[in-house]
């Protein structure tokens, strides 16, 4: 559960706030990086150094491809880079926010979220 606001304007259809997640522990890098780990240790030391270079040349490609993915589709950047806001505690640790607008409307977008600090004065 996530937390959204369903806006059902003719522009606009929903807001979903999602928080930056920590660089190490976005799914483009983190699993990457055990994954070199794992082809260091094990594949370079086990077979010839032309193999073990086709073997990083996939891993490579599988990394490139994540990347490009994640530049094209919107809905997996979120899934990748972001984790969702679930609870109203949350909502000020919101950095960004995920617009989904109306039908015909034009493409989901991840836009960043300023929250401004309301300053009370006291009538004097």
């Amino acid at each position: 559960m996530m937390l959204r606001f369903n806006v059902g304007g003719k522009v606009g259809d929903r807001v979903d706030l999602i928080r930056k997640k920590k660089w190490p522990w976005r799914l483009d890098v983190l699993p990457f990086a055990v994954l070199y780990a794992i082809w260091m240790v094990t594949i370079v030391p086990s077979i010839d150094i032309v193999d073990a270079l086709i073997v990083l040349g996939g891993l490579v490609s599988i990394h490139v491809l994540t990347l490009l993915f994640t530049a094209l589709s919107i809905d997996f950047k979120c899934f990748v880079q972001y984790r969702f806001c679930v609870s109203v505690n949350d909502m000020y640790a919101a950095d960004s926010c995920e617009v989904t607008p109306a039908k015909f409307s034009g493409s989901k977008e991840v836009v960043p979220l300023h929250i401004r600090q309301q300053i009370v004065f006291s009538g004097k």
